[in-house]
């Protein structure tokens, strides 16, 4: 997992990753992978999406997102403000894709565009050059992602997630939330149900196995104070929960890890 939520927020990003596990976040970018190889389940507003080999998915400034069991393979993933993109930064005002996936019988074209772009940024960073390859994409892509109106009001979405984000490793309850940030419980309740499609506790302890597994890397920490430093207030909540996430226990993660 990486904590995009938090540390990329306002970062252009783009890279070619082996895997993408990341808890829901939003954020005012648009965000884009392609598939290139491997599988798993995105999430954008509620809504679940196969990933498969030559998947393109598309976020929309803030619409909610996360991505789950995906094997490793090889992705892209390229963050990038409207602005950005200065022919169509119209089009993300608008509203939302009705459908954030698309897989052409050829990707060759859209490949070419992409990989181009991320060897320019690899080498000198962002620049004109960049932004070119990326509006030609996107001028590629955009007419097979129709744009529907949206009505939601993200404030309450951004203030629930960036405080959660900065408090997961305190004793949080969907009551105590609500109190800090003067919002109804019901309302949050409905926020994660409807917009994140995952429990209020669930989504902790997703940021709280985020923490974990990064700690992990450092093998002066055993099991037990690993889960106190991520969070979890009893070494079996810990436990069951990696074990929920990751189909493994987390002497088991770590072995695989330190085995790389």
């Amino acid at each position: 997992m990486e904590h995009i939520f938090r540390e990329i927020k306002s970062q252009f990003y783009f890279r070619q990753r082996n895997s993408i596990d990341f808890p829901a976040h939003i954020h005012d970018d648009i965000e884009l992978v392609f598939v290139e190889k491997g599988n798993g389940t995105a999430w954008c507003d509620g809504k679940p999406y196969t990933l498969t080999d030559g998947t393109w998915f598309l976020v929309f400034p803030n619409q909610v997102h996360r991505y789950t069991d995906f094997e490793t393979g090889d992705y892209y993933v390229l963050i990038l403000k409207a602005s950005d993109l200065l022919r169509y930064q119209q089009v993300f005002r608008t509203g939302a894709p009705e459908n954030a996936t698309h897989r052409f019988q050829d990707n060759n074209s859209f490949r070419f565009l992409l990989e181009a772009a991320l060897q320019e940024f690899l080498c000198d960073g962002f620049s004109e050059i960049i932004a070119a390859y990326l509006t030609a994409l996107f001028g590629k892509l955009l007419p097979h992602f129709p744009v529907v109106k949206s009505g939601f009001q993200r404030d309450n979405v951004l203030k629930i997630l960036e405080y959660c984000s900065t408090h997961y490793k305190e004793d949080l309850t969907v009551e105590s939330v609500a109190s800090q940030l003067q919002i109804s419980r019901s309302c949050i309740s409905h926020i994660f149900s409807d917009r994140i499609s995952m429990s209020f506790s669930d989504y902790i302890n997703s940021l709280r196995l985020s923490e974990a597994t990064v700690t992990m890397k450092n093998q002066n920490y055993t099991i037990t104070e690993i889960a106190n430093l991520s969070g979890f207030p009893t070494i079996r909540t810990f436990n069951r929960a990696f074990q929920k996430h990751y189909a493994m226990t987390p002497s088991e993660y770590r072995k695989r890890w330190l085995a790389k």
